[in-house]
């Protein structure tokens, strides 16, 4: 994987996120009667959400893969107590945490820093806050074997649940086959399969949560996406029939749909996102990730790329650099780069 490829998806990934988050929480229908079609980042006054965050401003979605991949990357190394420690890093130095914090992470943050286990703290945590950083797992593994461990030491301290390691490790493996050359059917047939590894995990320790299955509602999604004839029809579907709250089988099966509409066009996906309805910067920032794997890079204009990065003092070179290193590292020990 290449350096430059590693900043484009960077880059999509918080353009997504802060695209999108100017209607998070925001039905379908407050949406629709606000905007025709939203085609840049919105400015504070005009969000339906979050007005008062800068304009271009990222949420956790983004800060929370910087600092796990900064430290990561530092470390040459992960586990779940590299990644609890991240966190806790991220909740004492973000400006303005407690803005967007998601409940399981919140709650397993503050437990950890009290004291408890990191294998207990996250053991209720069912929302998409560990989908969400499945992007920092994936840029920091070479393999398939390293991948699925990767985001189980992502995952554990805040969101060690079946219904959190499905999710994730369906999204995962997706990403993995892209990376491969694979076709549609194929990267769908992997994300099938990681959402059953997922769904596994920790079985015999761990009750199945009452929710839906990422692994069922997929087929479900192929039999009516043909059916629809126009961008408003699916977005009325995943908003009506699935859903797009905050737990992480909608929030998956929302970005994989706005993947499978939109393939290589990163930028109409986080366009659709933000039209969505829901948790749509997460779910935007997931979307456009998918995207840009699929496609080796993004087509979001330069200007709002230029915006996020800067708002943001995101140094998004340094740090695709260093990425790049850690997987040159890792290939060097003996793990061979398949991604």
């Amino acid at each position: 994987m290449k350096q430059l490829f590693i900043k484009q998806i960077l880059e999509a990934l918080a353009v997504g996120d802060s695209f999108s988050k100017s209607t998070e929480f925001a039905s379908r229908e407050q949406i629709k009667s606000s905007f025709h079609s939203i085609e840049s980042l919105l400015l504070p006054s005009e969000s339906l959400a979050h007005k008062d965050m800068r304009y271009g401003q990222v949420t956790d979605d983004t800060e929370q893969n910087i600092f796990l991949l900064e430290d990561y990357c530092k470390s040459g190394n992960i586990t779940p107590e590299a990644a609890a420690n991240s966190l806790i890093r991220w909740y004492k130095e973000s400006a303005e945490p407690e803005k967007y914090i998601g409940p399981s992470s919140r709650k397993a943050i503050l437990a950890i820093m009290d004291g408890m286990e990191i294998s207990l703290a996250g053991t209720s945590g069912t929302s998409c806050g560990g989908i969400m950083r499945v992007p920092s797992a994936f840029l920091c593994s070479t393999d398939l074997n390293s991948l699925e461990k990767n985001i189980i030491s992502t995952l554990l301290p805040t969101h060690n649940t079946n219904t959190a390691m499905e999710a994730a490790i369906g999204y995962g493996h997706a990403l993995f086959a892209m990376t491969k050359e694979h076709t549609i059917d194929d990267i769908i047939q992997a994300a099938l399969m990681g959402c059953k590894i997922g769904r596994r995990i920790n079985n015999e320790e761990m009750d199945l949560a009452c929710v839906p299955s990422c692994q069922a509602r997929l087929p479900v999604l192929l039999h009516f996406l043909p059916q629809f004839d126009s961008d408003d029809k699916l977005l009325d579907f995943l908003f009506y029939v699935f859903g797009t709250t905050i737990s992480s089988c909608d929030v998956f099966i929302a970005a994989f749909s706005l993947f499978l509409w939109c393939r290589h066009d990163v930028y109409k996906a986080i366009r659709m996102s933000a039209m969505l309805g829901g948790d749509t910067d997460t779910i935007g920032c997931l979307a456009a990730v998918l995207c840009c794997c699929y496609g080796k890079g993004h087509n979001i204009p330069e200007q709002i790329v230029h915006t996020v990065v800067s708002v943001n003092n995101l140094q998004l070179d340094d740090l695709s650099i260093q990425i790049y290193q850690y997987r040159k590292n890792q290939n060097k020990a003996g793990k061979k780069d398949s991604l």
